[in-house]
């Protein structure tokens, strides 16, 4: 079956006859009852849509003296059939009209009319009212019809129709409102406005003749008030005029059209994409048009509705968190979780929900900000906590266990040092003695530790206070090192390093630790490669070492043993 069968029309029918019974067909075929029966419609429209304007591109142009009279007598043609209709109340009901008493020439085949893109004033030409010398009538219609827009204003245009009606000029009344819409852009608006809620405008049984490109033009102008309407309405927060507003231009007729109706759907999904709104009235809007994201019925372009409904899952996430920050239901370790980050607290107020957490509530921040931080990143500006996981400054971390290794380490080391210089230099004297005797400080260390970090949690908001005012934030952005819970511990080591090797010990501690700290380009993830060419690499990264810290450690280690020893850096640079 070929395209003009399925759309019942002739093989010569032109473009504007196509849209209409494309138009028609549509309210049969709809997409959603009949979906192959829509393709095959969409197919013969878009097959015979392309067949008319391959037939008007390749025409053969005629003479001119044949275009002029051909267009002189389709005008003719047009205003007697205009007038005709016009004075039909003359005409009894049931009594045929005869149109051949309209005394009309034959109407010849006109060429095509070559496209002239619009002058600077955005100002396109409409055919004007040029009837016949001969026609008396038509000169006086035109006439009252000319008067008629004297004076016209958005106010005045039912009066002004209603006298056109009345006077039998309706029709070039209506001819002349539409090149009223060219020829002054200031009065386009609303006679746009207007005329397509009472005229029928720019739908597929428009009266008044139109070219393509005039339609289109009319089209895009009157989405663009529609846009700009709309869109004062969400940004001043009238959601629910809005959406009376949406239903009643999405039922004008010329928005049933199916290009008209999918231009003004991605004209909405730009506009939502540009705006704030609220999840309900987007649910509203997708029921307005049918939109169905599981089943893949939506506007295009796929990107930007992907988006809306990522958002859409942001403000819902959102709505939800606000709804359990404000819930009642405190024994809840996820309200406890949002309560916590959406409310804005005192350190006081946060070390009250604090105190009372176990293990469910710390999960529950955790999962909470993983999700804020990688899943809606969005959100972080509306929360009233830059970092999200600023309540682990309240957590008690738990050291780990290379950390003891490394003081363990570090701490037997030192003991070599300071055994070096001693007449015995055994094996046991300096490597079995100092890897023994190490131990003892490090079980002091985690026992003293475990009370520590209980007492500190008492202290916990001087201590945020303190430390807030003597490190800058920018040293410690998110207040993970604290004055007096890491701060006190560090000193004693210090101190420990300062007595086994004097001030070079005390400066390799602070300056291998402060490497560790600001040190950015720590080693991540090894390369298996890399890892199997350099395997000290792979040491370092278990060891959660950088390449700095064993150089500086290594360097200070051989300072300190020469010193140990008896030599002086004057010794090893001469001059």
């Amino acid at each position: 079956m070929d395209c003009w069968s399925v759309l019942h029309l002739h093989d010569d029918a032109d473009a504007r006859d196509i849209k209409r019974a494309y138009a028609r067909l549509l309210k049969t075929f709809r997409p959603d009852e009949d979906a192959e029966g829509f393709q095959r419609l969409r197919e013969a429209y878009e097959q015979a849509l392309a067949i008319a304007r391959w037939r008007l591109e390749n025409a053969e142009p005629a003479d001119e003296e044949d275009v002029a009279v051909a267009t002189a007598s389709s005008t003719f043609a047009a205003l007697a059939f205009d007038a005709a209709l016009a004075n039909k109340h003359s005409h009894p009901q049931n009594q045929p009209w005869d149109f051949a008493a309209l005394d009309v020439p034959p109407v010849g085949p006109a060429a095509p009319e070559p496209f002239a893109p619009p002058a600077k004033d955005d100002a396109l030409r409409v055919e004007p009212l040029t009837p016949a010398p001969d026609t008396e009538a038509y000169v006086l219609e035109a006439q009252a019809a000319r008067q008629l827009l004297e004076g016209l204003s958005p106010e005045n245009l039912d009066e002004r129709w209603d006298q056109a009606q009345q006077q039998g000029c309706a029709k070039a009344f209506e001819r002349l409102l539409l090149q009223l819409c060219f020829e002054q852009p200031q009065l386009r608006a609303p006679v746009l406005h207007w005329a397509v809620e009472q005229l029928g405008w720019l739908g597929p049984w428009q009266d008044v003749l139109i070219n393509e490109h005039q339609r289109d033009r009319l089209g895009e102008s009157l989405m663009a008030d529609y846009r700009n309407a709309l869109q004062a309405m969400l940004e001043s927060q009238n959601e629910r005029e809005f959406l009376n507003v949406l239903k009643r231009y999405s039922a004008q007729p010329w928005l049933q059209v199916f290009d008209h109706r999918e231009q003004w759907q991605q004209t909405l999904l730009h506009l939502l994409n540009d705006t704030e709104w609220s999840v309900p009235l987007f649910d509203r809007i997708g029921q307005l048009f049918g939109w169905d994201h599981n089943k893949g019925l939506h506007p295009q372009p796929d990107w930007l509705w992907d988006a809306l409904i990522e958002r859409c899952d942001q403000e819902s996430f959102y709505d939800n968190l606000r709804a359990k920050a404000e819930s009642d239901r405190t024994w809840a370790a996820d309200v406890q979780a949002a309560h916590l980050l959406i409310n804005p607290l005192k350190p006081l107020q946060q070390k009250k929900i604090i105190d009372g957490f176990g293990q469910n509530e710390w999960q529950a921040c955790h999962d909470l900000s993983e999700k804020l931080t990688w899943r809606f990143p969005e959100l972080l500006a509306r929360l009233p906590y830059a970092d999200v996981f600023y309540w682990r400054r309240f957590f008690p971390r738990p050291i780990a266990a290379e950390t003891w290794v490394r003081v363990w380490a570090a701490i037997a080391l030192a003991l070599f040092l300071q055994h070096l210089p001693s007449q015995e230099k055994t094996a046991m004297h300096l490597i079995f003695i100092p890897m023994i005797f190490a131990c003892v400080p490090v079980w002091f260390f985690r026992f003293a530790l475990s009370w520590w970090v209980v007492l500190t949690s008492y202290v916990i908001v001087p201590d945020l206070w303190l430390t807030e005012w003597l490190i800058p934030r920018k040293w410690n952005p998110d207040t993970r090192w604290l004055v007096i819970r890491h701060g006190v511990p560090q000193g004693v080591m210090v101190l420990l390093f300062s007595l086994l090797l004097g001030p070079l010990g005390a400066l390799t501690y602070v300056g291998t630790l402060l490497i560790g700290l600001m040190h950015k380009r720590r080693i991540g993830s090894l390369d298996p490669e890399l890892s199997q060419r350099r395997p000290w690499l792979t040491a370092l990264h278990w060891a959660h070492f950088s390449p700095l810290q064993l150089f500086f450690l290594l360097v200070m280690t051989a300072m300190t043993a020469a010193g140990r020893l008896g030599f002086s850096l004057t010794q090893f640079m001469p001059g």
